[in-house]
């Protein structure tokens, strides 16, 4: 196996257009990939039943949290 140092040396040498290139080719495949999981996600359906109404979200806890304290600290 080579260096990845090598491979970035190598990298480095390239034509700011080449190097443009192969940074455009990498994000598109990468995206692709990620996507590509994103959109397999949507088809596993949950093994756990949903999560009650009565049982309040983290965000909304989190929140709740946030704007206490910030009327505590303007009281």
């Amino acid at each position: 196996m080579k260096d990845p140092l090598d491979f970035v040396e190598k990298l480095q040498q390239k034509s700011e257009a080449e190097r443009r290139t192969i940074a455009a080719l990498v994000v598109i495949a990468l995206m692709t990939i990620i996507i590509g999981v994103w959109i397999t996600t949507f088809s596993i359906a949950p093994s756990e039943p949903a999560v009650s109404a009565a049982e309040p979200s983290p965000f909304s806890i989190l929140w709740n949290f946030i704007k206490d304290s910030v009327g505590q600290i303007y009281k």
